[in-house]
């Protein structure tokens, strides 16, 4: 890792996208998360007091920047040469985490907590550190992140490959602007077209990485691909499918369009049909959504009718209309009102599932009326009716209705899928 050029790159990013005062007024003048860097003799200093050499790429992070501030959105401040230490010497509750790791390194038995060497200073209810014992082939120590509110620690090849998680973190949550989140747009765009053409493991690798850097389209295409290939059952569909109820997940306008409507949100129904009591399906999770967006507008209107008639009020003005602006512009809004126009329809009488566009529509359903006994000549049938398919909108690359269709759903093996899914098909 060359770190000074991609720390700067983390650093102008950051402070872009904080508010103002959020950051300490010098690194915003210095444009740099980071401090001075760490002189060859004080880092060989810190080696012989811990008596260890620092890994690799750790020492030349020290010797670009003895320290570091915002670390992603959870770590505030990471340690620098002169307060490094073991983590069972300066954690005093160290024991309580190293109760949370579950599986230990298979080439370096023993709790990775009882040795590890605490690289971050102030966080929330979390550290960072590095295992000694848990070395590769060039001497890199393994990296752990750990944090209460976490499900498990999380272990990571190298103090680099933490560094970038982290940095992942910090796109995810904050989406800034400029060159990085601009690269993984382009990335999405390019997975998309290999989606469409078929190169679907080339396009679930490109996605799965943008996803990481929070680019709400790579949900919303690596869930199409996901519903092909993964077992098909209720709680894995429904679990694909709460990905997208998150508004932070997904592009502007997505509750409102057609992929959302008319292909993801019939399979939410579905689910929740076939749901077993130990787990809520999505519709259960879009519903609360809805609920919640009601009652935090009902909430609002409270604050606001109080603050008029009150001259006292604990609210300003400006603070109320921000209130109330929050509260009309929930998407859990446009989520009931999708869910409430779906079951309308859905009870209809004569509602029928629609696959798709017309030619695809038709060729579907001539497959289920000659192959309805015949699982493998059905599937095989639909392969060949995707060269009759079409995308609703640019997000839509797979032909997600089919799974509202409990003969198609519960007859999707993940080989059938991908089968299908490598079928070139129309890009428009």
């Amino acid at each position: 890792m060359d770190w000074k050029p991609w720390l700067e790159l983390w650093s102008e990013e950051r402070i872009t996208a904080s508010d103002s005062g959020e950051l300490d007024p010098e690194v915003v003048r210095q444009r740099w998360l980071g401090y001075a860097p760490a002189a060859e003799a004080d880092v060989a200093a810190v080696e012989e007091r811990l008596g260890v050499k620092l890994p690799p790429s750790y020492r030349s992070f020290l010797l670009t920047t003895d320290g570091w501030r915002h670390a992603g959105e959870f770590v505030w401040q990471m340690r620098d040469t002169t307060d490094l230490g073991w983590l069972h010497d300066l954690e005093p509750v160290w024991e309580s985490w190293a109760d949370l790791l579950t599986d230990a390194p298979v080439d370096a038995p023993g709790n990775p907590f009882a040795r590890g060497l605490l690289i971050s200073l102030h966080a929330d209810a979390g550290v960072l550190f590095l295992d000694p014992a848990d070395r590769d082939e060039t001497g890199e120590w393994a990296a752990y992140s750990v944090f209460s509110w976490a499900e498990f620690p999380r272990r990571y090849p190298s103090f680099t490959a933490l560094m970038e998680s982290l940095y992942q973190g910090f796109h995810r949550l904050r989406r800034p602007a400029g060159k990085t989140r601009d690269s993984w747009d382009l990335v999405v765009e390019q997975a998309r077209g290999e989606a469409l053409s078929g190169n679907i493991d080339t396009a679930m690798v490109a996605l799965e990485k943008a996803q990481e850097f929070g680019r709400p389209r790579a949900t919303v295409l690596r869930v199409q691909l996901q519903m092909f290939l993964a077992a098909s059952s209720p709680y894995e569909a429904s679990r694909l499918l709460s990905q997208l109820l998150s508004p932070e997940s997904v592009p502007d306008g997505f509750f409102t369009g057609s992929l959302f409507t008319e292909e993801f949100l019939p399979c939410v129904f579905l689910q929740h049909t076939h749901k077993e009591p130990w787990y809520g399906s999505a519709l259960e999770i879009a519903q609360h959504q809805a609920d919640r967006a009601h009652t935090g507008h009902r909430v609002a209107l409270e604050i606001a009718r109080q603050h008029a008639e009150d001259e006292s009020s604990q609210y300003s003005a400006l603070e109320v209309a921000q209130i109330l602006e929050v509260a009309q512009n929930d998407k859990g809004f446009e989520i009931g009102r999708a869910i409430d126009e779906h079951r309308t329809r859905a009870q209809q009488p004569g509602y029928r599932l629609t696959y798709g566009n017309q030619a695809f529509d038709t060729a579907v359903r001539n497959a289920l009326t000659e192959h309805h006994s015949d699982p493998t000549a059905l599937w095989q049938a639909l392969e060949a009716a995707m060269a009759h398919w079409q995308p609703r909108t640019p997000d839509h690359i797979a032909p997600v209705a089919l799974l509202a269709d409990p003969v198609l759903a519960y007859s999707l093996t993940p080989e059938r899928g991908r089968a299908l899914l490598s079928q070139p098909r129309s890009s428009r």
